[in-house]
């Protein structure tokens, strides 16, 4: 093999993971910024949940279908409207399993300079039809991540625990924008009660009046409780609009 190009095929994967890191740095200031500055947004959200006992593998039977107009502002969220298979259902929380509206909460913790989650490349792959850029990061537990709270029965303490995270997160290229998220919750202590949780958060580009923002259109989630149901809870937004100027909301933080 001729010398300069065995040195420039030597050379190839260097290059690459150079790439890749310059790619990460423009990655970081960007969804940075993105997340000082995400928009407010009303949506359509259609959740269907599933449920299994603890077999392995789960087997899965479908519970309801719920549908609600949520309205997003800042790091707070309302559901309104809300029907569950189709009857007005007008409680703060849902039975047995809830989850929340993934609206950059990952961003901070992924990028932010105090926590310094460990970041790795993977490699590049094809997303809707695109290449991106893959990467995967592991936290540490009480690290910047979630903190999972459970209480079984009335007078009992709450439990708190700041599990290890691990997860993938891929970035348009050459945007920098991350538009789907993987992470995991695991390494409970024992007898603590909670399954490991997955959530797959995809993001995508959204017309609101004249301005496109970036905004998530999809979360897949995985979790549970160990002494009791697996879930399983398919998630879709559609219809991403401005407040209405005469809408009246209050806002929760899950």
């Amino acid at each position: 093999m001729n010398r300069a190009l065995f040195f420039v095929l030597l050379l190839w994967p260097l290059r690459g993971q150079d790439s890749a890191k310059v790619a990460l740095e423009h990655a970081r200031v960007v969804n940075l910024e993105r997340a000082a500055k995400l928009p407010n947004f009303v949506a359509d959200e259609t959740a269907k949940r599933y449920k299994s006992r603890h077999t392995n593998p789960p087997k899965w039977e479908f519970v309801d279908l719920i549908e609600s107009e949520i309205s997003v502002k800042g790091a707070g969220f309302s559901r309104e409207k809300t029907r569950v298979n189709g009857k007005p259902y007008n409680k703060r929380s849902f039975d047995n399993f809830n989850w929340g509206v993934q609206f950059g909460d990952e961003l901070d913790p992924l990028f932010g300079p105090k926590c310094k989650t460990p970041i790795e490349f993977e490699g590049r792959q094809e997303f809707r039809g695109k290449q991106v850029l893959a990467y995967r990061f592991k936290s540490p537990p009480n690290g910047c991540f979630g903190t999972f709270s459970i209480k079984k029965g009335t007078f009992s303490s709450t439990k708190r625990y700041s599990p290890a995270w691990t997860g993938r997160f891929l970035i348009d290229d050459p945007e920098g924008n991350v538009i789907l998220f993987e992470d995991e919750a695991h390494e409970f202590p024992k007898d603590f009660g909670a399954d490991p949780l997955t959530q797959t958060s995809t993001w995508d580009y959204v017309k609101i009046g004249d301005a496109v923002h970036l905004l998530p259109v999809a979360t897949e989630i995985f979790g549970g409780f160990t002494p009791a149901d697996l879930w399983h809870v398919v998630v879709e937004y559609k219809n991403h609009r401005h407040f209405e100027s005469a809408t009246n909301i209050k806002f929760q933080t899950e």
